[in-house]
This record gives C-alpha cells, structure tokens and sequence, in this order.
C-alpha cells in the first residue's frame, strides 16, 4: 500500500467521524488539525486510532497518540508502523 492509498484510507475514516460530529466536509484536508481544526472529541480520536490499527493490521503504542494531530501526521505515523511490521 502506498503513500496516496494510505492517507486516502484515513481520510475516508475521518471523514465518516467527523460527519458523525457535524463536522463540513471541506474542513477536512491533510494538514487540518484533528481537535483544533475539526474539533473532534478524545472518543473520535480513539475511534480513528482503532479505527487504523484494524485498517492496516499494526499497532501504535499510546506514546504515540499526541503525534496523531491530522491526516498527514496519521499517514507518516502508519507508514512507520506498516515498514517495521514488514
């Protein structure tokens, strides 16, 4: 899976949250910050979290989680995580 596949996968995640949250669509692009920007909730961002460990099969430890701030930061994090499960 590449780069584009990735990020357009979380972006489609995210974006399925945040319609849950009333959350306009054209708030959501790559850099967009997930709390700030989006204004998603502490249960959104586990359930995006969760949501990208089934996805792609890994696991990211909670030192993690404050580097998970938008689609661009998700991606690179994934892509860490998918080249040292390989």
């Amino acid at each position: 899976m590449d780069t584009a596949e990735i990020k357009d996968a979380i972006r489609e995640m995210i974006t399925e949250i945040a319609e849950d949250m009333d959350v306009e669509e054209e708030k959501i692009t790559d850099s967009a910050h997930l709390v700030e920007d989006l204004e998603l909730d502490s249960m959104a961002l586990l359930e995006v979290l969760a949501s990208m460990e089934k996805k792609f099969g890994i696991s990211i430890p909670e030192s993690e989680f404050p580097n998970l701030t938008s689609i661009d930061t998700c991606t690179t994090t994934v892509e860490k995580y998918l080249a040292e499960k390989s």
